[in-house]
């Protein structure tokens, strides 16, 4: 992949990251934008890049950009991604506009997606619900719906309209723990598959596409590295 990275500050979360920018292999034809959160994580772990560069290979996703947005640090990782406004802002008006500035082709993608993996699993259908329109779907790996007491799925049984948002949700078989304590402020109480099933049933209800997985696994980066290229060539489907 043909990338650079560049750094980028938020005024509305007061911190600065880096962004990894992947050009499509044909830039002025490309029509989709593939927004990353947890960067490092699927840099390094999951081997993301690695993941496409395959599937583009074999020509089984469609031409994209690919940004990997990185974590400012774990501790600010525990505060954004649960259902933080600001985040969503950050993502919005800071970091879409940003890249259309210092690629101007980017200005006229058609799609949007937005993926993630466990908390960011969560924070990318926040940002979905919290800017209607932006992101056309939305890939959540084991998103973390229990989270605050399932407050985002309540919070989308409360929306007065469907958001123009296709989701893809997996969670695998074996994410069953329940009552554990992440930290002394963050307790888990349904299991990770549980909050996923009951984020997939309201999604369902409402009316939205939702393509939903459970694979043979846990919450664990060498499971979601297996997945991914599922995810995308949902995402990204050759036309």
């Amino acid at each position: 992949m043909n990338e650079s990275v560049k750094k980028l500050r938020s005024v509305h979360l007061d911190n600065e990251r880096s962004i990894w920018i992947g050009a499509p292999e044909n830039p002025s034809t490309a029509r989709n934008l593939t927004v990353f959160l947890d960067g490092e994580f699927y840099r390094d772990y999951v081997g993301a890049v690695s993941v496409i560069d395959e599937l583009r290979a074999q020509r089984q996703i469609a031409d994209s950009w690919f940004v990997f947005v990185s974590v400012e640090s774990m501790e600010s990782r525990w505060r954004e991604c649960p259902c933080h406004p600001p985040f969503a802002q950050f993502i919005t008006e800071e970091l879409l506009p940003w890249l259309e500035k210092h690629h101007e082709l980017i200005s006229t993608i058609q799609e949007k997606i937005l993926v993630g993996l466990s908390y960011t699993g969560l924070a990318a259908a926040f940002v979905a619900k919290e800017a209607p329109g932006v992101f056309q779907k939305v890939i959540s790996q084991s998103g973390s719906y229990w989270s605050e007491n399932c407050q985002l799925i309540e919070q989308y049984c409360r929306l007065p309209q469907r958001l123009p948002t296709d989701f893809y949700l997996e969670v695998g078989a074996q994410e069953t723990k329940e009552n554990v304590r992440h930290r002394e402020d963050v307790l888990q109480a349904i299991s990770q598959i549980e909050g996923v099933r009951r984020f997939r049933d309201v999604l369902i209800q409402q009316g939205y596409a939702v393509k939903y997985s459970e694979f043979d696994g846990g919450h664990d980066f060498a499971a979601w590295k297996m997945t991914l290229p599922a995810a995308l060539r949902w995402a990204l489907p050759i036309r």
